[in-house]
This record gives C-alpha cells, sequence and structure tokens, in this order.
C-alpha cells in the first residue's frame, strides 16, 4: 500500500461442508497472509458432522477467527450468514479448497484504493491437487477466463472474489435459491449479473489463490443433476442472457444436439451409465477411455436432468396475468368484479404450477421483447393499482412459492379515487414506504400512471403528467427507476403509447387478451384480466387459451 491512505479491513468469508481438512488447509495459508490492515476469518460451517468446527478451535492463528455453525443450508446462505456476521470494509469470498498467496489480500486492497467496488482475481490450480482426469479438466476450465478485463456475469466466481460490504448489502447478497439441496451452480454469476449492472469491477491478475481440486469421480457425478437445475435456474431468472450461457456452455454443438440428448432420454440409461463410469474411474487406472466414458456418460445424466426439470427455455410466447385487489369484496358494487379472494387466488396459482407453467421474473417481459427464449409456459403475474393488501399477498402467498411479479402503482393518489366516483368502497392505496418494501419479496414496481386517468382523453401535457410524472414520483421517492407502465383501463391510442415512450419506459402493457410473443407491440403488449368468476373450467381455458376464450365470450354473452 503506498498511497498512503488507510488499508481497508478484510473480512475473509469461507463456507464449508463436510471438508474438514480442506478448510483447515485453507485458513493455515491465510495466517502467511502479509498485509498492513486489519483481517479477520469467518468461516460458516454448513451442516458439518466431520468434525470441522473443533478441528478449526485448535487452529493458532495470527488473525481473530470466527466460527459459525448452521444447519445445512447450501453455499449461498452460508456466504449471506457469514457476510452478516463481517465487521471488514471488504468482504474477500473465498472456497474451502482455496490455498492463498502471500500478498493476496494486498492485491485485492490496491484495487480498492484505485476506486473498485468489487474485485475478482485469479485463480490457479494448486500444484498439490490429486492426479487424475477430472483435475486436469479443472485446470483447463482455470485457465479458460478470464481473457481480458472485460468481464462479464460467468466470470464472478466466488473463489475469488471481493466486495465492498456496503455493495454487498445494497445489492441483497447471494441468492440461496442457486446452492439450495435441489441446485448447485451460478449463484455467484447470478450476483455477477447485478453487481456488473450496477458498481465498477475490477480484474487484477496479480491477486493469486490457488484451488486443491478435491472432489471424487462420485461426487463429480452426484452433483451434475444439481448442476442442471442451477443452470437452468439461472437462464429463467436472467433470460436475456440465456444465448450467450448456451454458447459458453457448448450447449448447441452438435455432439449435444445429436448424441447426448437422444441418449439422455432412453429409459434408465443415464442411471446405468452414471453408476458405470463412478465404477471405472474409482477403480481403473487413469487413461483417455475411462476419461471418455465418464465425459460422456456425465452429459448424459446433465441432458437428462435438464429435461426432468423442464427442457432449455425455447417459448417465444408469455402469458402475463392482470390482477388487482386480492380479498373478499363480494358485498361492493364495483370492486366484487375484479377482486379476488385470496383463497381462489392461491387455487390459481397451484392450478398454473400443476399444469405445467413455469413463473417468471419481470426480467423476462425485457428478454422476450429483446428476442431472448423464455421457458415452455411461461407466465408473469401484475397487480395494477397497489391495494394496501398487497405486501401480505407478497409475504405469504408469492415469496413462498419463489414467484416475482410487477405491482403497478398510481403514484398520485392514496385511494381508489376512479372507483368511489362509480360508488365503490374507499381503498388505500400503497404508499412509497410501502411500495419500497415490496421489492425484497420479489415485486417490482411500474407505473399504473399518476392519477388512473384514460390516457386517449387527455391533451399532450396532461398525458406526459400522467407517464413521465408517475416516474419521478416513484423516483424521487427513493425507488428505482420504472421499467413498465400498465395503461390505465387498458386502454392506450397512437398518443398514449407515444407518452410512455418519452417518458423512458421499456414496455407498456394493455388488457388484449392475448399471448405477448415477440412479434407483439412493446408499447401495447397484451395481459389476461382475471376475474373472480374465473375458476373451474373458465380459468382453464382463460389460462390456456386466451384468445380463444375472448372469442368465445364475444359469441357467447353470457360464457
Amino acid at each position: 500500500m503506498t498511497s498512503g491512505r488507510e488499508s481497508p479491513s478484510f473480512s475473509i468469508i469461507i463456507p464449508t461442508s463436510q471438508r474438514r481438512q480442506s478448510v483447515c488447509d485453507c485458513v493455515r495459508s491465510l495466517d502467511a497472509l502479509a498485509y498492513d490492515g486489519r483481517i479477520e476469518i469467518v468461516v460458516v460451517v454448513d451442516g458439518s458432522i466431520d468434525g470441522t468446527a473443533e478441528a478449526l478451535v485448535q487452529l493458532e492463528l495470527g488473525f481473530p477467527l470466527k466460527i459459525i455453525e448452521q444447519p445445512n443450508a447450501g453455499a449461498g446462505a452460508a456466504r449471506n450468514r457469514g457476510a452478516a456476521a463481517a465487521k471488514g470494509d471488504i468482504l474477500l469470498f473465498l472456497d474451502d479448497d482455496v490455498v492463498a498467496e502471500p500478498d493476496l489480500v494486498a492485491q485485492h486492497a490496491s484495487s480498492y484504493v484505485d476506486g473498485a467496488d468489487a474485485v475478482i482475481g485469479r485463480l490457479i490450480l494448486d500444484p498439490r491437487s490429486p492426479a487424475g482426469f477430472l483435475t486436469d479438466n479443472f485446470a483447463k476450465w482455470l485457465a479458460s477466463g478470464p481473457a481480458s478485463h472485460v468481464l462479464t456475469p460467468f466470470d464472478i466466481w466466488t473463489a475469488r472474489l471481493s466486495v465492498r460490504r456496503k455493495v454487498f448489502g445494497e445489492l441483497g447478497g447471494f441468492d440461496e435459491n442457486f446452492t439450495d439441496p435441489s441446485a448447485f451452480a451460478l449463484e455467484d454469476a447470478e450476483f455477477g449479473v447485478r453487481l456488473l449492472a450496477r458498481f465498477n469491477v475490477r480484474y487484477n491478475p496479480l491477486a493469486v489463490a490457488g484451488i486443491r481440486y478435491v472432489v471424487t469421480p462420485r461426487g463429480h457425478m452426484d452433483r451434475t443433476p444439481r448442476a442442471a437445475a442451477g443452470h437452468l435456474l439461472f437462464i429463467r431468472k436472467h433470460p436475456v442472457l440465456t444465448a450467450q450461457f448456451m454458447e459458453r456452455s457448448g450447449w448447441s454443438k452438435p455432439l449435444a444436439r445429436f448424441v447426448y440428448r437422444p441418449l439422455s432420454q432412453v429409459p434408465f440409461l443415464p442411471r446405468i451409465l452414471s453408476r458405470i463410469a463412478v465404477r471405472l474411474a474409482e477403480n481403473s487406472r487413469p487413461s483417455w477411455a475411462v476419461a471418455r466414458v465418464f465425459s460422456v456418460s456425465r452429459e448424459i445424466v446433465y441432458w437428462a436432468a435438464v429435461r426432468e426439470k423442464g427442457g432449455i427455455p425455447n417459448s417465444n410466447r408469455l402469458l402475463i396475468l392482470c390482477y388487482h385487489a386480492i380479498g373478499d369484496r363480494s358485498d361492493d358494487p364495483i370492486l366484487s368484479q375484479f377482486a379476488l379472494g385470496r383463497e381462489l387466488f392461491e387455487a390459481q396459482l397451484d392450478s398454473l404450477t400443476r399444469r405445467g407453467f413455469t413463473f417468471v421474473s419481470p426480467d423476462a417481459l425485457a428478454a422476450v421483447i429483446a428476442g431472448a427464449p423464455l421457458p415452455r409456459r411461461a407466465v408473469l403475474l401484475t397487480f395494477d393499482d397497489c391495494y394496501a393488501e398487497l405486501p401480505v399477498i407478497a409475504r405469504e402467498v408469492l415469496q413462498p412459492r419463489q414467484i416475482g411479479a410487477i405491482a403497478f402503482a398510481v403514484t398520485g393518489l392514496s385511494s381508489n379515487e376512479w372507483d368511489q366516483e362509480q360508488g365503490a368502497t374507499r381503498l388505500s392505496l400503497l404508499s412509497s414506504g410501502q411500495l419500497r418494501d415490496l421489492q425484497p419479496l420479489g415485486v417490482e414496481i411500474g407505473c399504473h400512471s399518476r392519477t388512473h386517468r384514460d390516457l386517449r382523453f387527455l391533451n399532450n401535457e396532461e398525458r406526459m403528467t400522467e407517464t413521465a410524472g408517475a416516474v419521478q414520483d416513484l423516483v424521487e421517492a427513493g425507488l428505482p427507476r420504472p421499467r413498465f407502465f400498465a395503461y390505465p383501463y387498458g386502454a392506450c391510442d397512437a398518443a398514449a403509447k407515444e407518452s410512455v415512450r418519452q417518458a423512458g419506459y421499456v414496455a407498456a402493457l394493455g388488457l388484449s387478451q392475448r399471448h405477448v410473443t415477440r412479434s407483439s407491440d412493446p408499447f401495447d403488449l397484451p395481459r389476461v384480466m382475471i376475474l373472480p368468476k374465473d375458476h373451474g373450467w373458465r380459468f382453464l381455458l382463460r389460462s390456456a387459451f386466451p384468445l380463444l376464450f375472448a372469442h368465445l365470450r364475444r359469441r357467447f354473452s353470457g360464457l
């Protein structure tokens, strides 16, 4: 450190599970760090029953060591737990198989002195890694990137990542769904998507650490289905990156298309091949043939898991459902036509899940407009008006099901004045503070105008007040700039669309009863409005074939 500034303090966070020897070697290597600032080490023991915590306590170190034990919840949860307990200015995330070079922290710190918000270092293979084809393959993977200082989310690896503690908190940490019992992959790349979008991330090739590769053939094969689940979760959460991820992962190569995928569909073959491959790898001399059998078997197991978990996104259609109030309003002459009871709402969500629909995040809407593929039967929930019960619905109904949504706020009113004029009961709308509380629950805030007026009947100045003015309201309230607009009453014309475009929205939603496709007008995207009478066969038909349902309603007025 030569700048004369005070050296930032570091908290080194290491998640570990059932790797007592590896994590002890990792922590011992940290004791040799040469750094003139404060360092603490936080090890989160994630469900280990091999005596890891007891072994760590016995280590004699020159730095404070904090040991946190928790039931097995996955690496993402362990890293978040460690970050919550950390006191340093900088969080340096290492894996439990990393062996640090003495100047690792000093090199990371030098990038922060230069203004970085986050830093990734360089990983090399530790020469004490056991010999074998898996180790050789891992060494080639390490050497593959990053090839330049232009970073992508796929360059963000937790084994070499540091980030300012304040930045980590602003981003909400790692998405723990990527490393739960069903998935194990790309939680770092997913964090990287959010990190690179907002902050200054540097690559420092002098910040070197070695990885001692200790994964066995059996462990590698057993992890494969969880890796497939993590990959699918990533491209469903960030569909605009689907093509880039597929290209990097070789999903479109001829072997995958014409060999691995067809063989993965043969009953029992993936399971049989995985057992044969693991047995050969464990009991035979290393050879090209054994490595090839293992690699082919692993690919077939991977593709079988991809197919079992819903397959690669390849649809260009998105069903957007429009809800209003969720609650019993059966005694209200106006709201009874739009408000659903909570029990019916939950039944509809469960129906969609049983029928193979995939709930997607608001990012999927931007992705399909950009031409990115979506999962089969993709569905996005939206809520107009932002009634006061929505945070409870988001917390108790949507979040446990891992369902995201867009809530369209009427930014200039505190209650449903437009309905009260027709005789409706007064219902409170969410305040700006309550809208902010929705975001951690997976609900993005869009605009539903300032005062819920039909834009078709306004002059240009009034239209801009309703569109651009609503953006200003949300930004001044401390909310992110809204990407999406929903037309009051679902009504628009050319002038209304132009005002929304000029206000800077990415897209606007109407209420024509059909799917969104790549050919849809981004400033008049169709949605399917769900009503209280949509249960049983009505909901099944309306959600599966909305255009047909709309046609039948016009043909048979009593439907």
